[in-house]
Order: C-alpha cells, then sequence, then structure tokens
C-alpha cells in the first residue's frame, strides 16, 4: 500500500509542477527569489520567518527587509541594530510580518550567531555534514523549531544543489496541512511530532522528507481545514476521512 500511496503523490506532483515550489513556482517575485537562492544567510531569514504566514509572505521578507536595512550585512545588524530595530522594521507599513517583536528578535539572534559562530555566513552550516548535523544547527537557532531544520534539509537538497548523503535523516516537515492530512487519512493516530514523523518514516523510509511537498500542497489545496475537496484527492483510495480528528486542530 505504502508504494501505491507514494506513487499517487508522484503523480499528484505532476500536476502542480513548480507552481507550489518557493523558489521556481510564481510565489515570489523574481528579485526575491533570486535573493534567497544566491545568499545564505538571506535562505536562513526566509526560512526563520516561515512561520504563522503564507510561504510567499516569508520568503520575501529577506529581500524586503534588506531593501529597508539598505543592507543585509550580518556583521552591521549585529552591531549596528538590535531586536527591536529590526521588528520597527518589519512593523513599518506594510508590514512585513504578522509578529515583527517575535521574528525581530529571531532575526537580530541569528545575525549574532552567524557572525560569532559560522563567519558571518550561512553556508557555512550546511557545508559538508549530514542532515542530521544540519538539523542540530539549525535548531540552536532562536525561531527554528524541527519541522522547520526539516523543511531546510529538504530544499538544501532539491532546490539548491546541496549534497546530502543521509536523505533517510531529513525527516517530514511537522506543518499542520500536513498534521491534518496524517490525521484525517489514518497514517498516524495523535497530532505530535513524534507520531506524524514516524508516521513519515514507514511510509517512505529512505527518504521521508520528500513527502513534505506533496502533502503541503495537498493540504493546501484539497485537504482543506473546511470543506475539504475529497474527491479531488489523489490518495483517496487510502484515506480513512476521519474528518473529526482535526476538528480542533491549530497551527
Amino acid at each position: 500500500e505504502n508504494k501505491d500511496i507514494l506513487n499517487a503523490l508522484q503523480n499528484y506532483e505532476m500536476t502542480f509542477g513548480t507552481s507550489e515550489n518557493i523558489f521556481n513556482g510564481g510565489l515570489l517575485t523574481d528579485a526575491e527569489r533570486d535573493f534567497v537562492m544566491r545568499d545564505s544567510n538571506a535562505f536562513l531569514f526566509g526560512l526563520i520567518a516561515d512561520q504563522s504566514v503564507k510561504a510567499e509572505t516569508a520568503w520575501s521578507l529577506p529581500y524586503k527587509l534588506a531593501q529597508r536595512l539598505g543592507h543585509f550585512s550580518m556583521q552591521k545588524i549585529a552591531k549596528e541594530s538590535s531586536s527591536e530595530k529590526i521588528g520597527t522594521l518589519l512593523r513599518t507599513k506594510p508590514a512585513l510580518h504578522r509578529y515583527p517583536g517575535n521574528m525581530g528578535r529571531y532575526l537580530w539572534s541569528a545575525a549574532e550567531r552567524l557572525t560569532s559562530e559560522y563567519d558571518g555566513c550561512a553556508e557555512n552550516i550546511w557545508g559538508n555534514v549530514t542532515a542530521m548535523e544540519i538539523v542540530e544547527r539549525l535548531e540552536a537557532f532562536s525561531g527554528i523549531s524541527h519541522k522547520k531544520a526539516s523543511l531546510a534539509c529538504l530544499l538544501l537538497w532539491r532546490d539548491l544543489g546541496v549534497e546530502i548523503s543521509d536523505k533517510e535523516n531529513i525527516d517530514i516537515a511537522y506543518d499542520v496541512h500536513i498534521r491534518r492530512i496524517f490525521l484525517r487519512a489514518g497514517f498516524c493516530e495523535k497530532d505530535t511530532l513524534k507520531d506524524v514523523t514516524e508516521a513519515a518514516r514507514r511510509l517512505n523510509p529512505k527518504f521521508p522528507g520528500y513527502l513534505t511537498s506533496p502533502f503541503w500542497a495537498l493540504g493546501r489545496n484539497i485537504c482543506r481545514p473546511t470543506e475539504p475537496l475529497c474527491g479531488q484527492c489523489p490518495i483517496r483510495p487510502f484515506c480513512a476521512r476521519r474528518l473529526d480528528k482535526t476538528e480542533n486542530l491549530r497551527a
């Protein structure tokens, strides 16, 4: 059955192509996309910002913040700015994030850690190390959960060409869209990081993180919080349709 589910997901991915891909789809402007793809620090800031907002809002933030700062030097942010100043820039209308105060603290802290531990360059976080080491290093940053660290590994490998040999250690992102599907389909019984992660490992043990992209798109477009489009769902034959399991699910 797992093989049939994977085949259904792969076929589903072919239907939306790159439209749901943050780097290769149309979610960002060319300038915003190029910035996070060529500047590793912008990638890290986008990852941190990917919380409680749409993906396109989070990943456009680094470019827009750099425009407001007039630079994107981690050393200058760490030494000449502060979390309050970053928060003010994020809060200035049009606001760049739903929670500018928290995000200001996270981003300033990231600049400080990058400067003190990684020579001011986030690329040094993931150079010539395993997925487990990347996750461990990223989780040391304020505002980066296991979900975000796992997502980063997938994006680094899939979209930025970073070599990661131990793909079995790249977990699925513990995202609200993914959690909703796993509970409704009966892939897991409880909405916990442990249960969802283990369920994904059972589904695709060689590369559980691969499942992030198709399940995220499926949850965003078809298996919606209300009025899910079950008739259009590619994994309907494998779904227990336990809609009651997600009545109280929160992001």
